[in-house]
């Protein structure tokens, strides 16, 4: 299995546009909640059953607090999964800059990662699903008004990789064309930190070459 078949799955189902209630109930007392911070939480475990409902494997991380959110394949290699969801714009953190720059050093496959997205509108009933995407990260982040890659900075220091407005034609700043492409502009942002190493950019490229059989 893989992140295709999982989104494939979902829009077959006519998940784009269902409504869920979200609840809780305890001592024999059941409450609507409202609190719209829970919601990407619960689609993930929302999500799990329906994977087991659909018959479709997967796995998790041995650490929960790991990259990615679940493995749709048999390596640690392949089919790795990311859920992402937002309301209104998209304003969730891809990654820690510091740390997925360091991983790409080592396990630059995770490039090629899926992020299933959910864009979802809170309404009387609870939430709507607006939309649903499957992406790679460099279709998804893009650069910025102040530096190669949008960040969310801390102290001028860059904290978060968080993504571009990928589906709007109007965005001013666009994703990614290649996976290249972002790779050499985290580069970029790379040099100005305290993390610069110049190598970096070719070790990412020859260990990726060496894992996966393909070019950067």
């Amino acid at each position: 299995m893989s992140g295709r078949n999982l989104f494939d799955a979902l829009v077959a189902s006519g998940i784009v546009g269902a409504i869920g209630e979200i609840s809780f109930e305890m001592h024999g007392i059941q409450t609507h909640v409202k609190d719209s911070s829970v919601v990407g939480n619960i689609i993930q475990e929302w999500l799990m059953s329906f994977m087991d409902a659909k018959g479709i494997l997967y796995r998790f991380p041995q650490n929960s607090q790991e990259f990615p959110d679940y493995f749709m394949s048999g390596t640690d290699r392949e089919g790795l999964l990311e859920v992402k969801c937002f309301k209104k714009s998209p304003n969730f953190d891809i990654a820690n800059f510091a740390a997925y720059c360091r991983s790409l050093t080592e396990k630059p496959y995770r490039l090629d990662a899926d992020y299933l997205i959910f864009e979802y509108a809170v309404v009387e009933q609870g939430i709507r699903i607006e939309n649903i995407w499957l992406k790679k990260v460099w279709e998804i982040a893009g650069n910025s008004e102040r530096a190669a890659v949008n960040i969310q900075w801390k102290q001028n220091s860059p904290v978060n990789i968080r993504p571009s407005v990928w589906y709007s034609q109007r965005a001013k700043f666009r994703p990614f064309e290649t996976r290249k492409d972002f790779v050499e502009a985290l580069k970029t942002v790379l040099h100005t930190t305290q993390w610069y190493d110049k190598v970096w950019f070719d070790t990412v490229a020859d260990n990726y070459r060496e894992q996966t059989g393909r070019e950067l």
